[in-house]
């Protein structure tokens, strides 16, 4: 009986210090937020500048209007600390992966979004505010072999339970996607969801997990092109020693360089890693910005 009573109380204690963790998280990430609404301070602004091809004031603006979003200080995680140490929801992108993400929405304006890989939902969130702040009518269709959301409801989105590649054929055949978010790790789904989204002449792709230090200080080499499948299928969600494959799969199917480097632009797509975190990678359709370099 005082085994369990003990058992009980440290349950209650663990719990208890999350919860104010969590609340710190919060707080903390509420004031960066707000703090970063004007240059030269703005999150990720050389980078989200040379995707979009954006000014100056345009992204004021816009960080002010992120900056008024709940779901970013509340769900996303902090930004890395020199130890790469969050107390938050750490899996996640952070807040300034966050305002990239929030810029690419304002920016484009995608009526149709797929996420493949949503499981809790904390990114899902996220789409689903910018999509509301600007895509009126807007359609957000989540892909995941379980059902684990804890942040966004059957309301909201379209989910759909199981493999993607049986469940997304329809959506594919009957829907103008116009943005494919790709947060599932295994190699053989991702590049199945690559290969299909070209056919379908999806124009956006964005990744998660494409940071350069997403593990053992940047696991993402030019060789790993060279490993043979079997090995790349071995990790079904176990990061493994190359890291997760939406990176090498953004290599192999658009630009070799994108293996290295964080910006590539060729004159069909336009290329940019966001590493804040653990990495927010967008794919542009060259022609969608008008303002290239």
């Amino acid at each position: 009986m005082a085994v369990a009573l003990h058992q009980t109380a440290r349950q209650v204690r663990a719990h208890l210090q999350q919860q104010y963790q969590s609340y710190r998280q919060q707080v903390r990430n509420r004031q960066v937020v707000q703090t970063h609404t004007k240059l030269p301070k703005l999150f990720l602004r050389q980078q989200i500048t040379q995707l979009l091809g954006c000014d100056d004031t345009w992204l004021e603006e816009t960080a002010v209007e992120y900056s008024a979003c709940n779901a970013a200080w509340k769900l996303l995680s902090g930004l890395r600390s020199p130890s790469r140490r969050t107390d938050g929801f750490a899996k996640s992108l952070d807040v300034a992966e966050g305002f990239a993400l929030w810029a690419l929405v304002k920016h484009q304006r995608p009526q149709i979004v797929v996420e493949l890989g949503s499981q809790y939902g904390i990114s899902a969130r996220l789409w689903k505010e910018a999509l509301k702040a600007y895509v009126p009518g807007h359609e957000l269709i989540l892909c995941d072999l379980e059902d684990k959301r804890r942040f966004i409801d059957d309301t909201e989105c379209t989910f759909l339970q199981g493999d993607a590649r049986e469940t997304l054929r329809t959506v594919f055949a009957n829907s103008q996607v116009a943005l494919l978010h790709n947060d599932a790790h295994p190699y053989d789904l991702i590049e199945w969801s690559l290969m299909e989204g070209l056919r379908q002449q999806i124009p956006i792709f964005t990744f998660h997990d494409v940071g350069g230090y997403q593990l053992r200080g940047g696991p993402f080499k030019p060789e790993s092109g060279a490993l043979p499948l079997a090995e790349k299928l071995q990790h079904s969600e176990e990061y493994g020693p190359h890291g997760t494959w939406e990176r090498h799969l953004m290599a192999e199917v658009f630009d070799r360089r994108v293996i290295t480097q964080d910006f590539v632009v060729t004159p069909t797509w336009r290329m940019q890693i966001f590493d804040s975190l653990f990495g927010f990678g967008a794919i542009l359709r060259a022609d969608l910005v008008q303002d290239q370099p």
